[in-house]
């Protein structure tokens, strides 16, 4: 894959091209002034310099390896115009090409460094033939060509040597680089993520906040007037309400999962254990529903605390969202590698227009946090996609037959024989045996 420089390499890239241009020009003007006419060959580089690094700042933004290369190129022009006025090929200055093969490698890639120790090396022997042709340089030059040839060998082949480390360790560069802007690119979507789930937590939670200020208001203000039914019945609004904020603080809470739940975490997890608990966990919530669990003792591939919230923001959805006596099912079974948990309601189902962004990630807030109540769904469902996501699984919805709603989680499965944090025999076989659970609408089992 061809890999387009990075731009802080490109404005550093830059930076140092007008400080050694500025810099190139002074000496040229001095040497100017010290041989005459002599110093044609530095001079050459003076326009070539000044035209290549102004094109290089208004194309290097839209083209950023035409930029790059063509810099690069007239680099090794003004070089070997110093080269043909310092000392040519008798005194070892061929070797100076290696500030452009270096470069080359660094922003453009291993292919680069090759390219440009191919052309420094022609360079060089060019440099000879003019050498030979009449065009000696003005300092340092040897007359002799038996002279010069060594040096120029071993400088072509310090070159080449300079060509092979530059390409070879510039690979693994442009990979560190790759990685690393992965790497950033990671946090800064996880960055997005966290900042959207915990904008739209904000407005989740503003809903039990307002209710329980509304009961405090009617304390404050008829407390005397009350009778003992009436204050059952604001004391009953109260536990809702704290009941509601809990569960939107912990799904916040939970936020947390999404960055630390990875490939690295995740474990045998007994899965009739995960939804014991969840039911526990729900406790009182539950009690106004028909609740029935049949969960053989399956062991799935998953974070312990990411799966328990995705089961529990599962049912807490059906408590959510559907009246009291609705009949749910938690079931689970084997397909192949894999293990899909359902959780079924009889309840009024999701309508077609909702069910499409059911799983949609909250939006980025724009402007005030309030604009973000039209459009973003709640934190639940989102945050149990997210989570499925992190551990290798799936979530989906469907509509019954008989109606209702339909979650399945597919789990990658694993070996019912290894080890698990949850292996307890009871505890293990408690729900796939059926033992009931109490609740006054119907069994939970």
């Amino acid at each position: 894959m061809r890999r387009v420089p990075d731009n802080v390499l490109l404005r550093r890239f830059g930076h140092v091209r007008a400080a050694g241009g500025g810099a190139y020009v002074v000496a040229v003007a001095v040497l100017l002034g010290i041989f005459g006419a002599r110093a044609w060959p530095l001079a050459i580089g003076v326009p070539v310099l000044a035209v290549v690094t102004t094109a290089y700042f208004n194309q290097s933004a839209r083209h950023p390896r035409a930029a790059v290369a063509a810099a690069l190129v007239a680099d090794a022009v003004v070089l070997g115009g110093a080269i043909a006025f310092l000392g040519g090929t008798g005194s070892g200055l061929v070797l100076l090409y290696a500030i452009v093969v270096v470069s080359a490698g660094i922003l453009l890639g291993p292919a680069a460094a090759a390219g440009f120790t191919a052309l420094s090396v022609a360079l060089g022997l060019l440099q000879l033939l003019a050498e030979q042709l009449g065009h000696p340089p003005v300092l340092l030059h040897r007359p002799e060509l038996g002279e010069r040839l060594p040096v120029l060998a071993v400088s072509l082949a310090g070159l080449i040597s300079v060509g092979y480390l530059s390409a070879t360790y510039a690979s693994r560069l442009h990979e560190l680089i790759a990685e690393a802007g992965e790497q950033a690119e990671v946090v800064r979507r996880r960055g997005r993520r966290r900042r959207s789930f915990a904008a739209r937590a904000f407005v989740d939670v503003a809903g039990p906040l307002r209710r329980l200020e509304e009961v405090a208001d009617d304390l404050d203000d008829r407390w005397d007037a009350l009778d003992d039914t009436q204050r059952r019945r604001l004391a009953g609004r109260l536990r809702m309400g704290v009941t509601a904020v809990d569960a939107e603080l912990a799904q916040l809470a939970d936020v947390n999962a999404l960055d630390e739940t990875d490939e690295r975490r995740l474990a045998p997890v007994a899965l009739p254990r995960v939804v014991d608990d969840c039911v526990a966990a729900l406790g009182d919530r539950l009690d106004a529903y028909d609740v029935t669990v049949d969960v053989p003792p399956l062991k799935v591939v998953a974070d312990g605390r990411a799966v328990r919230r995705v089961v529990l923001n599962l049912l807490d959805n059906v408590v959510e969202h559907t009246p009291a006596g609705t009949a749910v099912s938690v079931t689970a079974v084997a397909a192949g590698s894999f293990a899909v948990l359902v959780v079924t309601d009889d309840g009024p189902g999701v309508a077609d227009d909702v069910a499409r962004g059911l799983f949609a990630p909250p939006v980025e807030p724009r402007g005030r946090r309030g604009d973000v109540t039209a459009v973003a769904p709640r934190v639940g469902l989102p945050l149990v996609a997210e989570l499925c996501a992190a551990m290798g699984a799936q979530v989906r919805h469907e509509r019954p037959p008989a109606g209702g709603a339909r979650f399945l989680v597919k789990l990658r499965r694993a070996p019912g024989g290894a080890p698990s944090d949850d292996d307890e025999p009871a505890t293990l076989d408690h729900v796939a045996a059926g033992s009931r659970l109490r609740g006054t609408a119907g069994p939970r089992r």
